[in-house]
């Protein structure tokens, strides 16, 4: 590949799947526009979990040191701004010798030493954020970039004055748009009259939710119906399984993995989703157009995710359930969905209305305007 033809690109964006799954949808947006002209980079760390989904994907994969500065305790603060300090030299040198058209951050930790390296030396940044509440990193860097790309209009006011934002709403994988529900609930197994659950505290697991799910199971053995498919999160995933009630484990209708890979696809068949408020939940939720239950983490940085949930809960897309009352109102809120169609009908289309179709075309366009080829913002 020449520089006249090729458009080089370089990616970061890591530690949870709310900010790897929109990193590699754009990724496949720009491969779809630009063929073999594309030559891309993806910059994550070797511990998160782009360091399974990047590779798993077909994508380059390199590696720098980060963490997180927002951690309780002025040591941890000080040992990420040191493992940050080291970041920001690793992706300095990487930059150097990649020499970019362009960056594309997607937040997460190691988003920032990238971005900042990618400022440092000149070479345009683009930012996509995922949540109503912006992260840290995007947060600090949104002034310098040449543009951040929002999921929501209410998310242009938490911005630090100055940025450049395009409301473009939240990409997802092409692969979820050109499935249709026929073809995912058949390829599951599932009869016209099944009802599907789909379960997951998000790409780390949720103690909370799967502790629900583990008490909920009895009520859905009792409706011949309803079928559970439930991620449990890798490292809970023996826990999970050890503390379900004897023969649920073997049960037809029951399905519980460790991570679902085919999240597209189960969404995509799904009656009722249940999980976390992570962007990446909220968004393919909104895609897929399915009812939902969202249970917000308590425990994430600047509680972004009760701002998604109550976001999704205004458009009528989902049900929220604060996790300290998940026993007293969750169970109500799932067999609620469970048992009435139309309400499972008029969420699915309220989801369906609030998702943006042309997200991942329009910030495609930006980051091909920011390299200065055929994009306009």
């Amino acid at each position: 590949m020449t520089r006249e033809t090729g458009v080089r690109v370089v990616l970061a964006g890591g530690g949870s799947g709310g900010h790897i799954t929109p990193a590699l949808a754009i990724y496949e947006g720009l491969r779809e526009a630009l063929g073999d002209a594309l030559d891309a980079l993806y910059v994550g760390t070797a511990r998160g979990l782009e360091a399974e989904l990047v590779p798993r994907a077909g994508v380059p994969f390199a590696t720098i040191h980060a963490a997180a500065l927002l951690k309780p305790g002025w040591a941890s603060k000080v040992r990420g701004g040191l493992m940050s300090a080291r970041g920001v030299a690793e992706a300095y040198r990487l930059l150097r010798r990649v020499k970019p058209d362009v960056v594309v951050g997607t937040g997460g930790y190691v988003s920032g030493p990238v971005g900042l390296a990618a400022v440092l030396q000149h070479v345009p940044l683009v930012l996509q954020e995922q949540n109503v509440w912006p992260g840290f990193t995007n947060r600090a860097l949104a002034r310098r970039a040449r543009c951040i790309c929002l999921p929501y209009a209410e998310a242009v006011r938490h911005l630090p004055d100055g940025s450049r934002a395009l409301v473009t709403g939240n990409p997802v994988r092409p692969s979820l748009l050109a499935m249709s529900r026929e073809e995912a609930r058949a390829h599951w197994g599932l009869g016209p009259d099944d009802l599907l659950v789909v379960a997951s505290g998000g790409s780390q697991g949720a103690p909370a939710l799967n502790g629900f799910m583990i008490r909920m199971w009895p009520e859905f053995e009792r409706r011949p119906r309803v079928h559970l498919l439930w991620a449990t999160g890798p490292r809970r995933f023996e826990a999970a399984m050890r503390a379900l009630p004897a023969g649920a484990v073997d049960h037809e209708r029951l399905k519980v993995l460790p991570y679902l890979y085919e999240m597209d696809r189960a969404l995509r068949a799904a009656d009722v989703a249940v999980g976390r408020a992570g962007a990446n939940t909220c968004n393919e939720v909104l895609a897929a157009g399915v009812a939902a239950v969202l249970v917000p983490s308590p425990f994430v940085a600047e509680n972004h995710q009760q701002k998604n949930a109550e976001h999704l809960a205004r458009t009528g897309a989902a049900v929220m359930v604060e996790e300290a009352r998940l026993d007293e109102d969750g169970p109500g809120a799932l067999t609620d969905l469970l048992d009435d169609a139309g309400k499972r009908q008029a969420m699915a289309a309220a989801a369906r209305r609030a998702f943006k179709p042309d997200a991942l075309a329009r910030i495609v366009g930006a980051v091909l305007a920011a390299a200065g080829r055929n994009g306009r913002i």
